[in-house]
């Protein structure tokens, strides 16, 4: 699969075989639109019924997820068994229930498959006649249908909860059952081979990510003369460094800024008017604000948080412009050499050792100060850090180019997903291939 497949997806309403159904008819709910002739509209109320039952408390606990649906909290790696307060509450789930979060839905509806028990901050409810799960799935996590979902809920964000009678009064389109097996099959196919496409360019990513990172190690500790004489750094993870290079500390090269820092709280950034200037964090720009305190090119790295160990986003980074720095990132204003060259050199770095705290790990100031730093002539420094900008920016257009055909896909998958479960495309005689 290439990016011929994905010419392929984009076509998709002009393939001949996602014809129309012969006849449409009114549906009378706007969300859904016009349905094919033959469909039924019902209330969900006579579909779905809610099972509120509890004092199932020796059932094993369950996790409602966007990512992995309905699953025993025991197999998610980040989520601990403790015992529960008021666990007598909690409301039995049995499998081919349907799942659906009291204060957030953005991700639509969870099939369970598994016998368990879920905090009274969910809805639990069965089926109340044969339907054809896989269709279900679909629809109720379709994006028209979760706008519906929100629409009935204004003002779910001030607390606002969505409860059985609200999602009962909801109006779904309902084919035959033989149809609903079709279409939920057709689509069980579809998406796995998008999903499929979705996983290659996303590992595509890693490795171009991780080829980034090897560029950038190579460069700002070896340098990029690959014949020039080394000598021992005497820091056991970066080895040898040219022999013209010297060791120092962040202390003796750069200038902490972090007395200068100010934290704004999020109601305060809310009430500000004009909001133009960036408002940095641990790993990033994270807002905009009214107001700036610093004007000059600076380098941030990530005080504490969970990215000192993941390293998902830049720990390091140079911030330009007017802008203001929280708490959570140290602010070092370099006092000599390339501000490119040393950004880079920070952000290669480990600091795993220096990384204090385990729930709330930390890069201290008196730590980070005394990271041993790798400081070439400035020379080396200029051309290594052209080097980088010029490599990196190509990396990072391959980058954005992975991620937006990970958009492409995924957008194509929604479509297809919403015009299949409200009968917009006819597929009753598509003809499945691997492909």
């Amino acid at each position: 699969m290439n990016d011929n497949k994905i010419r392929e997806i984009r076509r998709i309403r002009e393939n001949p075989r996602f014809r129309h159904y012969p006849e449409y008819k009114e549906s009378g709910v706007e969300w859904i639109g016009e349905i094919p002739e033959h469909w039924k509209v019902v209330r969900s109320k006579h579909l779905f019924g809610n099972r509120n039952q509890k004092g199932y408390e020796h059932e094993p606990l369950l996790s409602v997820t966007q990512a992995q649906g309905v699953l025993p909290r025991n197999e998610l790696d980040y989520r601990v068994w403790n015992p529960e307060r008021n666990i007598e509450l909690y409301k039995l789930v049995m499998p081919s229930d349907w799942v659906i979060s009291l204060r957030t839905f953005e991700g639509g509806i969870e099939l369970s498959e598994v016998r368990g028990i879920v905090s009274p901050a969910y809805i639990t409810m069965f089926p109340r006649r044969q339907i054809f799960n896989s269709y279900f799935k679909y629809l109720l996590k379709s994006v028209n249908f979760i706008a519906e979902l929100n629409r009935i809920t204004t003002g779910i964000r001030q607390g606002k909860n969505i409860s059985y009678e609200d999602f009962s009064d909801i109006q779904i389109a309902f084919p035959a059952l033989s149809e609903q097996k079709v279409i939920g099959n057709f689509l069980d196919r579809k998406t796995e081979q998008i999903d499929e496409l979705i996983r290659i360019k996303e590992r595509r990513i890693e490795l171009l990510h991780e080829q980034r990172t090897a560029l950038i190690n190579q460069a700002v500790t070896k340098g990029l003369d690959p014949n020039v004489e080394m000598k021992p750094s005497g820091v056991e993870w970066i080895g040898e460094i040219p022999a013209r290079w010297t060791i120092s500390k962040v202390k003796h090269e750069f200038e902490s800024l972090d007395n200068l820092r100010v934290p704004l709280n999020s109601e305060t950034r809310g009430s500000m008017g004009l909001k133009v200037y960036d408002y940095y964090g641990a790993s990033g720009i994270i807002d905009k604000v009214e107001n700036y305190i610093f004007d000059e090119p600076l380098i941030l790295i990530g005080e504490d948080g969970a990215n000192l160990h993941l390293r998902s986003t830049p720990l390091a980074f140079k911030a330009t412009g007017k802008y203001w720095v929280n708490n959570h990132a140290h602010v070092l204003r370099p006092k000599h050499g390339n501000i490119d060259y040393l950004t880079n050199m920070l952000e290669s770095f480990d600091y795993t050792h220096y990384i204090t705290g385990a729930a709330q790990p930390k890069l201290t100031s008196e730590h980070l100060m005394n990271i041993t730093v790798i400081i070439p002539p400035p020379l080396e420094q200029a051309q290594i850090a052209d080097f980088l900008n010029s490599k990196t920016q190509q990396i990072d257009e391959l980058i954005t180019t992975e991620q937006r055909k990970i958009e492409l896909l995924t957008e194509y998958r929604q479509s297809l997903i919403s015009e299949a479960v409200t009968g917009k495309i006819d597929i009753r005689n598509e003809v499945y291939s691997k492909t």
